[in-house]
C-alpha cells in the first residue's frame, strides 16, 4: 500500500542547491548524491529515491540534494556542495525551524514515523555517503575531507567514461577515495551501459584491499529501473558486514555508535597486484 513520507526542503546557505531532508533524529544520517545534471540528473531519480525511502524504514535521517551549477567541470565545485551538505546536518541547521516547505514523496511499500530512541532535535553524529553515477565518485572524493563520515557507497560509478566527465580528474576523485581508507563498497550492474566489468573489477582492485567491496549485480543495468530492491539488499548485506554495531540487524542502525575512524596506512594497499582483503561478490549466482 503506498504510503507517504515527509521531507523539508531546505536550501542550502552557500551553493544554493535545494535539499530534501528527513530528519529522524538518528545518530547516522545519510547523504545521497545523484547522477549527472546534463543528461537529467537530479534527486529525484528513481535510485536516489529508492536509497532515501530504504534508508527512513531504517528510521535513519536522510538528505538528498540536487547539484547546484551546470555539472560541466573538473567536479571540484560538486565535492565542495557534499560538504557543505554535511555542515548542514552536522550542525544541525535542519532544526532551526527555517524550511520553506513540506515534501511528500509516494512508495509502494514504506513507512517512516518518528523513532521513539531519538529525540528529532538532535543533529546527527556521522554521515554515510552514498553516491550514484556521477554523483558516486563526487562523494567518494569527498569522504576524505568529512571526519564524521564513516562509509561510502558508490553504485554504478561512470569509470569508463570518468575522464570526460570530470574533465580530465576523474582520476584525482578516485584517488581522494582511495586515500580516505574508509569502508567502501563499488557497485556495478552486469549489463552496465557505460562501463564494463574489467574496467570496474581494475578500479576495485586499486582501492585499499582491507576496506573495499565489490559487487556486480547480475543483469542488471546502469539505471536499476525493477531492480532497486535487489541493488539495496546487496546494500544492506554489505552494512551487515562491514559494521558490527548492526549486531547482524539493520534496525539497529539507527541506533549504533561509530568511533571516530582514522584512515590505514596505504603504503601498501590498493597496489592491485592482490585482490585479498577486498570482498567481491557476484549477487543473484
Amino acid at each position: 500500500m503506498p504510503s507517504s513520507v515527509k521531507e523539508q526542503s531546505y536550501s542550502l546557505p552557500d551553493s544554493g542547491s535545494i535539499a530534501q531532508v528527513a530528519n529522524l533524529g538518528s545518530d547516522l544520517a545519510v547523504i545521497v548524491t545523484h547522477p549527472w545534471g546534463p543528461l537529467g540528473g537530479n534527486m529525484n531519480n528513481n535510485v536516489v529515491l529508492a536509497i532515501v525511502v530504504w534508508f527512513q524504514r531504517l528510521q535513519i535521517t536522510t538528505m538528498r540534494f540536487d547539484f547546484s551549477g551546470h555539472q560541466i567541470g573538473k567536479g571540484h565545485r560538486q565535492v565542495q556542495q557534499v560538504k557543505e551538505a554535511a555542515n548542514f546536518l552536522l550542525s544541525g541547521a535542519h532544526l532551526d525551524g527555517s524550511t520553506s516547505h513540506s515534501y511528500h514523496h509516494q512508495t509502494a511499500s514504506s513507512t517512516t514515523t518518528t523513532s521513539p530512541h531519538k529525540s528529532t532535535k538532535q543533529p546527527p553524529k556521522s554521515l554515510l555517503l552514498v553516491g550514484y553515477s556521477y554523483g558516486s565518485i563526487i562523494s567518494g572524493s569527498a569522504s576524505i575531507e568529512i571526519p564524521q563520515c564513516i562509509g561510502v557507497a558508490m553504485i554504478s560509478p561512470p569509470l569508463a567514461v570518468r575522464h570526460w566527465l570530470y574533465l580530465f580528474h576523474g582520476n584525482y576523485h578516485l584517488e581522494q577515495a582511495r586515500k580516505s581508507g574508509l569502508p567502501l563498497i563499488m557497485i556495478l550492474g552486469s549489463r552496465d551501459n557505460f562501463t564494463g566489468e574489467d574496467s570496474f573489477m581494475e578500479v576495485v582492485q586499486s582501492m585499499p584491499t582491507a576496506t573495499t567491496t565489490g559487487a556486480v549485480l547480475k543483469d542488471a543495468d546502469h539505471f536499476f529501473r525493477g531492480r532497486e530492491q535487489d541493488l539495496m539488499d546487496v546494500l544492506g548485506h554489505w552494512i551487515l558486514n562491514v559494521f558490527p554495531q548492526c549486531q547482524g540487524d539493520l534496525k539497529k542502525l539507527c541506533q549504533a555508535e561509530f568511533p571516530s575512524f582514522a584512515p590505514p596506512l596505504l603504503n601498501n594497499a590498493g597496489s592491485g597486484d592482490s585482490f585479498m582483503g577486498c570482498g567481491a561478490f557476484m549477487p543473484g549466482e
